[in-house]
């Protein structure tokens, strides 16, 4: 801007790469001044992921766990880490009515009671599984996974897109969202 310039850096290597849970935090402490009301019919968060796919290394032996291997992998690692945290704080600390399982320890957390007497917000994760299963299952054969998981690529958007789509029409409920547009 002007005779300045800035650098951008992508959310996706912050710990917000969900930013649904400070998204709640900002509209609901006062130190920020919004001053929005919490509860499960007073709030909606509405989490869009970008796509998830496990990637597990089935040549990984703990000799080749050294600083090298550490050095490539820690950022995606602690990307990964951090954006499953933020979407699980969503479904404690909220009314959790979709989004696919966390792991295999907790589940979905769908129904879930937390450390809270009553649920701050109602959640929804909307995410596709980006895996060549995955994408099968969303009817999408013909796509091709690698393509979707690269972070500054713009040759893939019609992919992307079709992939949004079809995990869309899979996944959106007007059940969802009836409570928050009046009509019950």
């Amino acid at each position: 801007m002007g005779t300045r310039n800035f650098v951008f850096v992508d959310g996706g290597v912050t710990p917000y790469n969900n930013p649904a849970f400070m998204s709640f935090l900002m509209t609901t402490v006062d130190a920020y001044q919004i001053g929005w009301a919490s509860g499960v019919d007073k709030l909606l968060l509405v989490s869009i992921g970008t796509g998830k796919t496990a990637r597990p290394d089935e040549h990984l032996a703990p000799g080749g766990m050294h600083l090298l291997h550490h050095a490539t992998t820690l950022a995606e690692a602690l990307i990964y880490a951090a954006q499953t945290q933020q979407d699980m704080l969503c479904r404690v600390f909220g009314r959790c009515l979709l989004g696919e399982p966390i792991d295999s320890e907790i589940g979905d957390l769908i129904g879930s009671h937390g450390p809270v007497s009553s649920k701050l917000f109602t959640y929804l994760r909307y995410n596709a599984e980006t895996s060549r299963q995955g994408l099968e299952a969303l009817g999408l054969p013909d796509v091709d996974p690698t393509h979707l998981q690269v972070m500054d690529s713009v040759d893939y958007l019609d992919d992307i897109r079709r992939v949004g789509q079809a995990s869309g029409l899979r996944q959106v409920r007007p059940e969802h969202f009836r409570a928050f547009l009046g009509h019950d």
